[in-house]
């Protein structure tokens, strides 16, 4: 049960990450507050059109540069007020001369808010405009902005250098149209664009740089330019903030070329890797099982009407399952009443449907000659105690199922019937396909929180690599339980148990007289063993009318006594073993967990 609710969520997360990436609309740059603000988003009265943002930086001999920025701006709805421009100060030392015109004049520098005015504020990190005009609805202005920067070159010995964001990220519009056009003091060696793809037209024997953005520009994404020139042109010294700037740039040029030369081979590696995992990994397991998990082959064997060896039954069932299951459990303890080491007895329960049952040691010591797994088997049963009732059973058990699992399965190694612990083999499996599957889980984490995102990798390419590992992790859980395997002599032995089996099975079939009392005794363990004791005790009950067939000695019905017709209590002992099975069977299953832990199997 705890296995298929681990399978059903496994297969809701994957589903859920193929769902998600599909329906994903992809990145989301993050956005700000736009320089001309707008009414809140649900009332759709206003909202801001960026129609051009352009500048023209000109760049003086002292190596102080002016810049000149145009905002073309279309105000859908309104009214709109005012506008503001925060420019960022962390790579320059100072911003002076301030100048704001638009469309209707020029704007003053003033401490009160009036028609075409406007006020700066500045700290440490940024300087902050905000200008004032009257109430606008539904027009196109242009608003131009001028300012001198100061240290705000970068210098090297191969060439001095400006960097400079033309376009603003904090906007919550798109950028349809921008251009910059920089005045070098000499002919630029070199020039870049930046975010965005841009056209770059050279003129005046190439002091001029002209950028055209080739794509609008989506909010929170700036558009930054940089031009060289040869070093010495213009007076230019290191300013105080370029060391930390370059660390920045060598940052930010580390990422542009892990986008540009390696994303790409990233996502088709893990396209392919994904699907290449899966096939390899399927075929390696089934070759797995081929060479180590599948038993050798052995001829087939119609029926064996005697047990083929004196193999214990509890030993005959796990060898013929492979797993310890609760009727092996059960069938050592039906083996041990028949050689006279326990009786059962049932008793009654006041008020109860189904009753409870008593098992007795006849001797106050255990016999000596007892197997070890038979001995830790009497002992999960009896404890201490000469007497023991069945539900006071139930709340111990669980302590000894993982030591008689253990025993039987070194008893089998031991006869040679194993190469290894059957529970052994299976937890290898078991530990990498968990292994794998708790990876693909923490990958779907990773790509849930954006973690591919931040490595400008494609979400979708995860699903391949992902549901590989994921498919390959489960496929490890099945196949492991099919890998113990038994050695040619084990292999031999099963078949030949199986041949048994068939013949307890179809004992009614083939019309053959049961077997007398001392072997039918003996065949009933192996009947529970393997599971068919119902069907046994059946066709003894319909070929043993008018016989005089008694109850076995080791076991006291209800109705008491150890005396009496089969024929006329075969169903009160078919009941009483079926409920014990049924008993034994809800007993075991407090231990399940427990014992699937620890074989691959369990309880059902």
């Amino acid at each position: 049960m705890r296995r298929k609710r681990l399978l059903v969520v496994i297969t809701v997360l994957f589903l859920a990450l193929i769902g998600w990436t599909v329906l994903s609309p992809g990145v989301n740059a993050s956005t700000t507050a736009s320089a001309f603000p707008a009414a809140p988003p649900l009332s759709g009265d206003k909202r801001v059109l960026w129609i051009g943002v352009n500048a023209d930086i000109t760049i003086h001999d002292d190596g102080v540069f002016t810049v000149e920025e145009e905002l073309i701006v279309q105000f859908i709805g309104g009214p709109f007020t005012y506008g503001y421009r925060n420019i960022p100060l962390d790579r320059v030392v100072d911003i002076t001369d301030i100048q704001l015109e638009d469309d209707v004049g020029p704007y003053s520098l003033e401490n009160t808010y009036g028609d075409h005015t406007f006020t700066i504020t500045q700290d440490d990190e940024m300087l902050r405009l905000r200008w004032y005009f009257a109430p606008i609805e539904n027009e196109k202005r242009t608003f131009r902005l001028t300012y001198r920067v100061h240290g705000g070159l970068r210098a090297y010995p191969g060439g001095d250098q400006l960097w400079w964001k033309a376009v603003f990220p904090d906007r919550n519009e798109p950028v349809l149209l921008s251009s910059v056009t920089i005045h070098a003091p000499a002919p630029v060696q070199t020039y870049a664009a930046y975010y965005i793809p841009a056209d770059v037209e050279l003129y005046d024997d190439g002091r001029i740089v002209h950028f055209s953005a080739k794509e609008s520009i989506p909010p929170g994404v700036p558009f930054e330019v940089r031009v060289q020139w040869p070093h010495g042109v213009i007076p230019v010294t290191p300013a105080p903030w370029q060391a930390q700037a370059d660390r920045s740039v060598w940052k930010t040029e580390l990422a542009d070329v892990w986008r540009v030369r390696w994303v790409p081979l990233v996502e088709v590696g893990m396209l392919f890797g994904g699907i290449g995992f899966a096939v390899v990994g399927l075929l390696a397991l089934l070759l797995l099982w081929y060479l180590y998990g599948r038993d050798a082959p052995v001829d087939r064997i119609a029926y064996l009407s005697e047990p083929p060896s004196d193999l214990p039954p509890a030993l005959a069932g796990q060898l013929v399952d492979v797993y310890m299951k609760p009727r092996h459990v059960l069938s050592t303890m039906l083996d041990l009443a028949r050689r006279g080491i326990v009786n059962i007895q049932e008793r009654p329960v006041r008020g109860a449907k189904k009753p409870d049952y008593l098992f007795c040691l006849v001797e106050d010591e255990f016999p000596a000659d007892l197997l070890a797994f038979e001995k830790r088997t009497l002992r999960a049963f009896m404890g201490r105690s000469r007497e023991k009732r069945l539900k006071d059973i139930k709340k111990r058990f669980h302590k000894h199922v993982d030591r008689i699992k253990e025993a039987q399965e070194e008893e089998l190694v031991r006869r040679g019937f194993f190469p290894r612990a059957p529970s052994e083999v299976a937890t290898r499996y078991r530990r990498v396909g968990k292994t794998l599957i708790l990876l693909s889980l923490a990958f779907f984490f990773f790509v849930a929180w954006d973690g591919l995102t931040r490595l400008y990798i494609n979400d979708r390419m995860s699903i391949p690599l992902f549901g590989s590992m994921m498919v390959v992790g489960i496929a490890t859980l099945i196949v492991g339980y099919f890998m113990p395997r038994r050695t040619l002599e084990g292999a031999k032995e099963a078949e030949r148990w199986r041949a048994f089996r068939r013949y307890l099975w179809d004992l009614e079939c083939l019309r053959e007289s049961p077997p007398a009392r001392e072997r039918w005794e003996r065949y009933l363990a192996y009947a529970v063993a393997f599971g068919v004791e119902r069907r046994f005790l059946q066709a003894w009950e319909q070929a043993a009318e008018g016989m005089n067939a008694h109850w076995p000695a080791w076991y006291v019905p209800a109705t008491g006594g150890s005396g009496g017709g089969l024929g006329n209590a075969s169903s009160g002992i078919s009941g009483g073993l079926a409920g014990m099975s049924a008993g034994l069977s809800a007993m075991l299953t407090a231990a399940s967990s427990s014992l699937s832990a620890g074989t691959g199997g369990g309880f059902s």
